[in-house]
């Protein structure tokens, strides 16, 4: 067999070999996980925080999954006899994804007036620029790596992950798609724009149809609590929300402006990063 016959072959073989690698890393890494929580016993009520290296092994698993999917869609492309990405270009998104992750973890906030666990967090901001500078396939894939990493680490039964994963490709797909047509800073404004009208329509039908839903019936959310962190919605001093009401309340009061503002934010420091280190990707990619 012939070197360039062999080259397919081997780029198959790594890339399989990779995806099994990754999964025992994320599997691992859940495990491990899984047995700290059980064991922990709060003494002064803090909550169970992952240790520094369930979160590194999360991320070299989904580097592990970003390699061992790029040798498995080269070897389909060679096939296919269709141009492929190049190394530099999986590698400056193996970048934008790391760094994904890490603003997942640990750039989030609450903010006053909204539920508490809806967190304001930049974790978008890098698959919107990545989808800017190689496309919406490019945004859809660190969305997806984001997932994939913090899903073993779930909280809420995987339900907060998957919104985080609809909203993020909503985004990134349309205004990657608009911008691909219309590559002017007039045409990334507009297509972030409509971007985040999409992905907040996409909330208040995934919260509605979903994702509240799934919190109280699989996560085992209670109904009260969603109800009390509206209590401050009120008609002449009292709290004029219900069992019976409370979706409509959440929307409209709580999901919409909550997404209004966390999307806005994500376009204007997209927009401020993006010309200065557009030009770096370009460059090197």
């Amino acid at each position: 067999m012939e070197n360039n016959e062999k080259k397919p072959l081997i780029e198959l073989i790594s890339g399989i070999s990779s995806l099994v690698v990754a999964i025992g890393i994320i599997v691992a890494a859940f495990v491990i996980n899984y047995f700290a929580r059980q064991n922990f016993v709060s003494i002064d009520g803090s909550k169970f925080e992952p240790a520094w290296y369930i979160y590194f092994m999360y991320i070299v698993g989904s580097l592990f999954t970003l390699v061992g999917a790029y040798l498995v869609y080269a070897y389909v492309m060679t096939k296919k006899e269709v141009k492929r990405m190049s190394v530099k270009q999986m590698t400056l998104i193996a970048t934008l994804s790391a760094i994904s992750i890490v603003l997942y973890y640990y750039a989030k906030f609450p903010l006053p007036f909204f539920p508490p666990w809806l967190d304001i967090q930049f974790s978008d901001l890098p698959a919107l620029i990545g989808s800017f500078i190689y496309g919406p396939w490019a945004g859809i894939l660190i969305i997806f790596i984001r997932f994939v990493v913090k899903l073993p680490g779930t909280s809420t039964v995987g339900v907060g992950e998957l919104a985080d994963l609809i909203l993020g490709v909503v985004l990134v797909v349309t205004s990657g798609l608009i911008y691909k047509k219309h590559r002017t800073m007039k045409g990334a404004f507009i297509g972030s724009l409509i971007g985040v009208g999409a992905a907040t329509v996409a909330a208040c039908l995934t919260n509605w149809l979903l994702l509240i839903p799934a919190y109280i019936k699989i996560a085992g959310f209670p109904l009260p609590a969603i109800v009390g962190s509206l209590s401050y919605i009120k008609v002449h001093g009292e709290s004029v929300v219900t069992n019976d009401n409370y979706m409509l309340y959440y929307i409209f009061v709580g999901v919409v402006p909550f997404n209004l503002f966390r999307y806005s934010l994500v376009l204007a420091l997209t927009f401020i990063l993006y010309k200065r280190i557009s030009w770096l990707f370009n460059k090197i990619g």
